[in-house]
């Protein structure tokens, strides 16, 4: 059974469904910093922790900006991911010249997140008004080699959008379709390219106030989200009236697609809670008309479901 990116799959036999979006969020959010600015660090990341969103910062640890701020720039704050932008921002002019400048990009981001594991996969987002001849296939073996998954193009202040009305208007067109949107930053509040500081908190707050319908998340796992959801199935490989066991799996490669996606499963009438267990996580989730929501990991261990409380 195959699963589009604006689909779910079901198997009838078990009534389980794999959530479009984590969580059963009804639309995505992306926002994006480049170029290491420093106001990065004084004024976007501080807003961001204070109401615990996440912001994908793409970095050039080669720069006299990244450099002036190395050690607030070292210890990246919960909810904060930093992404490829290479090494020193001068551009690609040769396959050796962009090779390096992605490895040493890398080799900072690992650096600065060292209990994940490697490899695993990072975003990259090309840098602009810079020299960039090598070709589109050069670039794509390149990304590949370092697993670096490349975010959609650019689009933010004051290039693609003039006022803030039609940066708002984003977060609504994402819940309306149901869909990802972004936007993408320079300075805020201060550098270069400036998105004004109270343009900015606009943009968090109604972020935040609709933060019960939208996963704002960081690329790589949006994209993550979305591979292993595309082609997933879920099938029931026991049912009763004190379990139900399902199996999950994609054709996603589990070495860097193992983001958890979110099912739903509708249970017996009387069950009121239940313990869902894959492997050696546990644990105990509430039942909702009849429904309970769950998050599991595709390709491992079967999901069990069990009543722990009925009425």
């Amino acid at each position: 059974m195959s699963l589009s990116p604006l689909a779910t799959a079901a198997d009838p036999a078990s009534e389980t469904k794999i959530l479009k979006w984590p969580e059963g969020k009804q639309a995505v959010f992306l926002l994006q910093f480049d170029d290491s600015a420093p106001s990065a660090i004084k004024n976007a990341i501080p807003e961001l922790v204070k109401r615990n969103m996440v912001g994908t910062f793409y970095i050039n640890p080669g720069n006299p900006p990244y450099k002036s701020l190395e050690k607030e720039w070292a210890n990246p704050a919960p909810g904060i991911e930093y992404a490829n932008h290479t090494y020193t921002h001068v551009g690609a002019t040769s396959v050796d010249q962009l090779d390096q400048e992605l490895a040493k990009c890398n080799a900072e981001i690992m650096a600065r997140y060292p209990e994940r594991k490697q490899p695993r996969l990072v975003s990259f987002g090309q840098p602009g008004g810079v020299p960039w001849t090598i070709t589109a296939e050069e670039k794509k073996v390149l990304l590949a080699k370092y697993h670096l998954v490349e975010r959609p193009p650019f689009k933010g202040y004051p290039f693609q959008f003039k006022n803030l009305e039609d940066m708002l208007a984003l977060v609504d067109k994402a819940l309306a379709k149901g869909d990802m949107e972004y936007l993408a930053f320079h300075g805020v509040g201060g550098d270069w390219l400036v998105t004004p500081m109270e343009m900015y908190i606009a943009i968090l707050d109604k972020l935040q106030a609709n933060q019960d319908k939208i996963w704002i998340t960081d690329p790589v796992s949006w994209h993550q989200y979305v591979t292993e959801r595309t082609g997933a199935e879920v099938k029931t490989l026991s049912s009763d009236q004190d379990q139900i066991t399902v199996q999950l799996t994609s054709p996603a490669d589990p070495a860097f697609y193992d983001l958890p996606l979110t099912l739903s499963t509708t249970v017996p009438a009387n069950w009121q809670e239940v313990q869902v267990k894959q492997g050696s996580t546990e644990t105990k989730v509430a039942v909702k008309d009849g429904l309970v929501q769950y998050e599991a990991i595709p390709g491992t261990e079967p999901i069990s479901i069990r009543a722990s409380a009925r009425k």
